[in-house]
């Protein structure tokens, strides 16, 4: 694999901007070597080295001055693209994000380092304490040993809080102070607060509580330092490897002096040597069988990440131990994360199983598509008085939306992956190391799409079975009864592990998955009793778009009730009315409490009118379909007009941060990761590429507007199965497209504020100098590393463009903080889960483990 290829495969997506450019320096070395070839000084400088003057420009200016002698044109060359681009750009480019990044992460592990100390005194505190039968092991925040009296408490019910605590299902009451302070004007008498109690913190930790969160910790800061190292060694070798080609393209001897220069004056080549000169002394020791007394003494010799990486390596394996097989799987643990970055090509290869999930989930699929396309031409045909077309259409249908919707979300997977958008770091916080040609990260395998679709595409072959047979025998009983069972029993078979009765392959792979969706499902039905994280608004706003398939759950119900079938349809149903209100309540509900979290009116209070419009909307329908009046049916349009409307605009706008003024793409925005890479010379995309995002806004605001369909028709809303169905498809199809460009433009904000790690939540306060806002939480209680590591220092691009995340204060005009916050509004939609961290350092979930066999 050439370099560049590996430049790219290897850049972490959310740095990108902050590589050397490689390619850029390609180019400009071919058009120097040209240009060389075409001139006759050259020319005469090579078959007569006497015949031209040359020269050494000792008058330059610049920090770099080449010590080789030129003739004018190669030191014209060797200033403009070493002097100018190499070193004047690139490399302080390089540089300061180096340090940036460097420093933030010297803050971290002076935190991680006081977490430690303050661990270790805690542990000592408590083994003196274990002998007196007073107490037990539980500290509270200030570290307070529980009496043992509350020891007697009933272990299942303790047991159960600590597993609904460890799964973020404990509900927490909303705040009331920012209603108040908006509506009845009180003032904030802590000015130095960040939130308002933005999550569910218990008022007591165990010492296992404790160890998990420091673990956490640990484990994201060692994450991290790899990243930070890749970033550092790939961008070492690009430099080397451009003068190199400079050299030789251009005849010229600069890269001695060139990397002289650098580890002179840069950190960025000084600590990259120094890692060398570390993994050398190993080397000659090893082989030796001697110590150097070099390699301890000579700072030269100190990479200080390698320092902090074995640091942190050894407070995760011995001082956070419990017991030597815990040691164990900490040492194991830590061997599969180094795992990704010494994969090869054939060890991916080898157990790459992928290749046979997507088999079986090819061909599983395959037949699912010829019965579903079955049982929709039998259910067509149908008449439309049939039980078929009333009851076994949309019944079955509704499921079909399921599982549509899911295949679609796959295939959103696949479009992320192959546009370089990290969309496993946005949704489960996961990091990844990025190592290129090492790690092969364009391979298909590295992700866990294929076990995914092989995961619903065997849900879906017996739904869509039992569906064909449903609809051959014209008869709803046993079939629906049979696919509840069956695939109750399937999907929540991971959580059980193996079981000798039915092992399916890789099943036991997907506990993870399960378990997210279970947790963000109760989360949704409980909406305002918990702090909304990223699953919580991401599954709210998919059951937007199902509001067919939740309609049919109370048709089920009323055709196993004693009401007549008749009377169970949308014409005749409430029911089925609230069911399709509900996915908008829970969202408006969502809104409720991330303003009452974050003390922001905008966006969350104007999000939360949106949503209450669209709850207005489907109860406007339910009533016209229920009452076909020419009163309601204005109503519904009036109602269907506004939601619509708003709908559109806030996706644009709002959800995707199109249409913004003074973008260099017109109507767009300026980062546009699905329109492929920029041209290197002008700096803009492709207008083939970039045609996607007009397709998609005119698609977006068309497929909002399909409730015309009832308004011009509307007999349609009580005879026919088929367009409910339809439309059910369309909207489906309008989420899809929603989807890839919402977390696409989640990523844009996360490569804005250079967010590439977590930020875990810490067990006790940080003394660690801080900001203002870290005061303020400190003094509320609220520990976390987002809050204490970011260092008081400038963000390494002028022109900081996460500032608009920031709150704004009163001072400001309502205008200007509109104009300021509505490109990044989509960013405060959700809290940072655990495993991140954003300008308003909201709190956070924890980040999804990566496996090493589930990369694979």
């Amino acid at each position: 694999m050439k370099f560049a290829e590996h430049l790219r495969e290897s850049a972490v997506p959310e740095w990108i901007d902050k590589y050397i450019d490689y390619k850029k320096g390609k180019k400009k070395i071919k058009a120097c070597r040209n240009t060389i070839a075409a001139s006759e000084v050259l020319v005469n400088n090579v078959s007569t080295t006497n015949s031209v003057a040359m020269y050494r420009d000792s008058s330059s200016s610049s920090r770099y001055n080449s010590q080789n002698v030129y003739s004018p044109v190669q030191r014209r060359f060797v200033q403009e693209f070493i002097d100018k681009w190499v070193i004047d750009q690139e490399l302080e480019k390089c540089n300061d994000f180096y340090l940036w990044e460097f420093k933030r992460c010297s803050r971290r592990f002076a935190i991680l380092r006081e977490q430690i100390e303050r661990f270790e005194a805690h542990r000592t505190q408590l083994t003196v304490t274990e002998s007196d039968p007073k107490y037990y092991g539980a500290v509270d925040r200030d570290e307070r040993v529980v009496p043992a009296k509350s020891r007697k408490r009933s272990s299942w019910a303790t047991r159960t809080f600590r597993t609904l605590q460890d799964l973020e299902l404990i509900p927490s009451l909303p705040s009331l102070k920012p209603f108040k302070q908006l509506f009845l004007n009180e003032p904030d008498t802590n000015s130095l607060s960040v939130g308002y109690g933005d999550t569910f913190a218990p008022s007591s930790l165990t010492t296992n509580q404790i160890q998990h969160r420091l673990s956490d910790a640990l484990i994201e800061f060692y994450l991290l330092v790899q990243l930070i190292k890749n970033y550092r060694d790939i961008n070492v070798t690009g430099f080397r490897k451009i003068v190199k080609k400079f050299d030789k393209s251009c005849g010229t001897r600069e890269l001695f002096s060139f990397i002289e220069y650098a580890k002179s004056s840069y950190p960025l080549f000084q600590h990259a040597e120094a890692n060398a000169r570390m993994v050398a002394q190993q080397i000659h020791d090893s082989v030796a069988t001697r110590t150097s007394a070099a390699s301890s003494n000579d700072p030269n010799f100190e990479d200080p990440l390698v320092v902090w990486e074995h640091e942190v390596t050894t407070w995760y394996t011995d001082v956070l131990s419990s017991s030597a097989k815990d040691r164990k799987r900490k040492i194991e643990r830590i061997k599969n994360l180094s795992l990704e970055y010494s994969l090869n090509e054939q060890k991916v290869h080898r157990f790459n199983k992928s290749i046979l999930q997507v088999f079986v989930g090819g061909v599983l699929m395959g037949g699912s598509l010829t019965l579903v396309a079955y049982t929709l031409w039998v259910g067509f045909k149908a008449p439309s008085s049939s039980k078929i077309h009333h009851i076994l259409l949309p019944l079955w249908g509704g499921w079909y939306m399921v599982f549509l919707i899911t295949f679609l979300f796959l295939l959103n997977c696949f479009i992320w992956h192959r546009s370089n958008v990290n969309y496993r770091f946005i949704m489960f916080g996961e990091m990844h190391s990025r190592r290129g040609a090492v790690l092969f990260n364009n391979d298909f395998s590295t992700t866990q799409i294929p076990i995914l679709f092989y995961f619903a595409s065997v849900l879906a072959f017996p739904m869509t079975l039992l569906g064909a047979l449903s609809f051959y025998e014209n008869a709803l009983d046993p079939f629906a009864i049979i696919w509840i069972v069956l695939v109750s029993v399937l999907f929540f078979l991971p959580l059980f592990g193996k079981t000798p009765y039915l092992n399916l392959p890789y099943w036991n792979k997907l506990t993870k998955s399960v378990r997210w969706i279970l947790v963000s499902f109760v989360r949704l039905i409980f909406s305002g009793f918990y702090p909304v994280q990223f699953g919580d608004f991401f599954l709210g706003d998919i059951f937007c778009s199902l509001t067919y398939s939740l309609a049919d759950i109370a048709m089920f119900f009323c055709i196993y009730s004693p009401t007549p079938n008749g009377m169970c349809g949308s014409s005749h149903s409430k029911a089925m009315g609230a069911m399709t209100c509900l996915p908008n309540f829970w969202r408006f509900m969502q809104c409720l409490r991330r303003f009452s979290d974050s003390g922001d009116w905008f966006p969350h209070l104007v999000n939360g009118v949106k949503y209450s419009m669209s709850v207005l909307y489907y109860a406007s329908l339910c009533a016209y379909r229920i009452g076909h009046t020419r009163n309601r049916r204005n109503v519904f349009i009036i109602f269907a007009t506004l939601n619509a409307t708003c709908t559109a605009i806030w996706d644009i706008i709002m959800d995707w941060s199109l249409l913004q003024p003074g973008s260099k793409n017109w109507l767009l925005r300026d980062d546009l990761y699905l329109a492929g890479r920029k041209n290197w010379k002008t700096g803009a995309y492709s207008r083939k590429r970039k045609s996607v995002y007009y397709l998609a806004m005119v698609w977006d605001v068309s497929m909002r507007f399909q409730w015309i369909v009832y308004a011009i028709a509307p007999d349609t809303i009580q005879q026919s199965a088929i367009t409910s169905l339809v439309l059910a498809v369309l909207e489906v199809g309008r989420r899809f497209v929603w989807i890839i460009f919402r977390v696409e433009n989640e990523h844009v904000a996360n490569v804005h504020l250079f967010k590439v790690s977590g930020e875990a939540t810490l067990p006790f306060p940080s003394t660690v100098e801080g900001d203002v806002e870290t005061e303020g939480s400190i003094a509320s209680n609220h520990y976390a590393m987002s809050e204490v590591s970011y260092p008081a220092m400038p963000s390494p691009t002028p022109m900081y463009r996460g500032e608009s995340l920031q709150k704004s204060t009163g001072s400001n005009g309502l205008l200007r903080t509109l104009s300021s916050s509505i490109p990044w509004a989509h960013a405060q939609d959700f809290q940072r889960p655990r495993g991140f961290s954003i300008v308003d350092h909201s709190h956070e979930s924890d980040a999804s483990e990566s496996e090493a066999e589930s990369m694979l």
